[in-house]
C-alpha cells in the first residue's frame, strides 16, 4: 500500500462554507415614505418576516408616496431599495424637469416642487446649525432665505467616457452605477457644456476606436472668454489625433484644451488663449480642471453676503485662508474701502495664477503658499488680522479652526460646501468664544443634496 507524504503548505481538507446571503435581500413589500433623508432619498420602514422593523432608503420619491419596494442591498443601519411599483404618488410630486432623472445619478430631487426643495434645503441647514449646538428658537432667526442657483447654470462638470462596442458615451454614471449615461438633455448645465458634450459625442465617433477609447473623463469649465477642457486618459494621443483634437477645438471656438495621463503633468493640445474670469473687474487665469464656484450665481450670493458682512465689520488686515484663485480675495481687498488683504492657499498652480493677477492689477493682496491642513496660521500670525475669511474643501478647517479658537480675530467669516463639517468647524470655534451672528445657505447644485454654508461669526468672549 502507497504512503502519500503529505505537503505541509498544503491546506487541510475543509470544505469550502458556503457565503451565508442576507435572507432580506430581495424581499419585496409595500410602504409609505415617510421623510427624505439628508442625501435626498426617501426614508421609510418595511416589516420584515419575522415581525421585525427594517430602515429601508428610496430613491426618487416624497413623503407620502406609496410604493412598493424590493430591498437590494445592506446600506449602514438599514437597506438600500428600489421602487417596483408606484401605488399611490403624493400630491407634492412635481413631474422630473430631465428625462434621465431616474437612470443618472447626477439629481436626487427633481421631482419635489420648488416651495418643498426650498423648505428642504433650508431645514438642511437648520439641522447644520442645530447640530452645532444652536438653540432652536436661536437658529431660525440666524439662518436666511436659501439662494438657489437656476437651472441651466453650472459652469463646469466632469463627463465620463466609455467607447465600446455600443458606441460612444459621454455623460454621468448611473444612479449607485459604474455604467456610463448619455444625457443629451441635462438641465442644470450651462447650454455651453451641453453644447460641447453633443460635439465630443460626434467626434469621438469619428476617432480610431482604440484612440478613443484610451479616454475616460473629461472635465469642462465655462470660463469668462471661453471652454476650457482636459481630458483625462490612460495613453498620450497620437500626431493625428493631437491634429484632430486641435481641429476640433478651433471648430467649437474652445479657448484651451489639454490631455493628461495618470498622475503626470497636463499637457495643452490646443491653446487659442488662456481661460479667465472676473472677479471685481480683475481677469484671473485658471488652471486646467482648476477649482471655480460651480455657478456664476451662486458665486455672487456668496460674494454679496461677504459684502454685507463686511459693511459691519469694517477691517482693514484681512487673511483669506484656502483663497484658491480669488473668489473672495478681490472682493476683500477692493470692495469699498481698500484693504490689506493676506490670501493662503497651497495648490503652486493656484498660488502662481493668483500672484500674476495680483500684479497685473496692482491690488493690495499678498499671496501665501501654505498648505493649512499641516500648517494652520498659529495665534501669533493670527494675532496680525481684524478678520479671518475661509473657504475650505469638503474635509473643513478642523486644524485652523483650533488655531482660531485659541487666538483668532474679533470676526471670522466661514464658507463650507460640507454641512457636515460645517458643524463640526462651528463647535470648535463656538467653545473658543465664537457665535454665529448669520448663517446664509446657498445651493449650486440644483436638484442635489448638497448645500453649501456662509457663516459670519464674532468673538464675545475668551477662549
Amino acid at each position: 500500500m502507497k504512503h502519500h507524504h503529505r505537503n505541509p503548505r498544503a491546506r487541510g481538507g475543509r470544505k469550502r462554507q458556503p457565503s451565508r446571503r442576507d435572507p432580506l435581500i430581495g424581499f419585496e413589500a409595500p410602504v409609505t415614505i415617510e421623510q427624505v433623508g439628508a442625501r435626498g432619498d426617501g426614508i421609510a420602514h418595511v416589516q420584515a418576516p419575522d415581525g421585525k422593523s427594517v430602515l429601508v432608503y428610496v430613491d426618487c420619491v416624497l413623503p407620502g408616496d406609496e410604493v412598493r419596494v424590493a430591498l437590494r442591498q445592506k446600506r449602514g443601519d438599514g437597506y438600500g431599495a428600489e421602487v417596483i411599483e408606484e401605488l399611490k404618488r403624493s400630491p407634492a410630486f412635481n413631474p422630473p424637469r430631465c428625462s434621465h432623472f431616474k437612470e443618472c445619478g447626477g439629481c436626487a430631487l427633481q421631482h419635489m416642487n420648488d416651495d418643498d426643495y426650498r423648505a428642504w434645503k433650508h431645514d438642511k441647514a437648520r439641522t447644520a446649525v442645530l447640530r452645532a449646538g444652536i438653540d432652536p428658537e436661536d437658529a431660525d432667526d440666524l439662518i436666511a432665505d436659501v439662494e438657489i442657483s437656476p437651472p441651466a447654470s453650472r459652469r463646469r462638470a466632469g463627463f465620463s467616457v466609455h467607447v465600446g462596442a455600443a458606441g460612444v458615451f459621454v455623460g454621468f454614471h448611473g444612479r449607485f452605477s459604474h455604467t456610463v449615461l448619455n444625457v443629451p438633455d441635462c438641465v442644470v448645465l450651462r447650454p455651453e457644456l451641453m453644447a460641447f458634450r453633443e460635439a465630443f459625442v460626434t467626434f469621438l465617433s469619428s476617432c480610431p476606436p482604440d484612440q478613443a477609447r484610451d479616454i475616460k473623463e473629461v472635465f469642462v469649465t465655462h470660463a469668462d472668454n471661453g471652454l476650457d477642457v482636459l481630458i483625462h486618459a490612460t495613453a498620450d494621443p497620437d500626431l493625428d489625433m493631437r491634429q484632430d483634437l486641435a481641429e476640433f477645438a478651433d471648430s467649437l471656438n474652445i479657448a484651451r484644451l489639454s490631455w493628461k495621463v495618470g498622475d503626470r503633468p497636463d499637457e495643452p493640445v490646443a491653446a487659442r488663449h488662456t481661460p479667465t474670469v472676473g472677479f471685481e473687474n480683475v481677469n484671473v487665469p485658471i488652471a486646467p480642471g482648476g477649482f471655480l464656484q460651480a455657478t456664476r450665481e451662486g458665486e455672487q450670493s456668496l460674494v454679496t453676503a461677504l459684502k454685507a458682512a463686511l459693511a459691519d465689520i469694517a477691517p482693514k488686515q484681512v487673511a483669506d485662508l484656502f483663497c484658491g484663485v480669488g473668489s473672495f480675495t478681490f472682493a476683500l481687498a477692493l470692495s469699498g474701502k481698500r484693504r490689506s488683504v493676506t490670501a493662503v492657499e497651497s495648490d503652486p498652480r493656484a498660488v502662481e495664477l493668483l500672484q500674476y493677477a495680483v500684479g497685473q492689477s496692482g491690488s493690495p493682496i499678498k499671496v501665501v503658499k501654505r498648505d493649512l491642513f499641516r500648517q494652520p496660521l498659529p495665534a501669533t500670525e493670527l494675532a496680525g488680522f481684524d478678520l479671518v475669511v475661509f473657504d475650505p474643501p469638503r474635509a473643513g478647517a478642523l486644524a485652523q479652526c483650533e488655531e482660531l479658537a485659541i487666538g483668532g480675530p474679533e470676526w471670522v467669516l466661514a464658507v463650507s460646501c460640507n454641512p457636515a463639517t460645517f458643524t463640526r468647524d462651528m463647535r470648535v470655534l463656538r467653545n473658543g468664544g465664537y457665535e454665529i451672528q448669520k448663517i446664509v445657505p446657498v445651493d449650486q447644485f440644483l436638484w442635489s443634496s448638497h448645500l453649501e454654508l456662509f457663516a459670519v461669526l464674532r468673538r464675545t468672549k475668551a477662549a
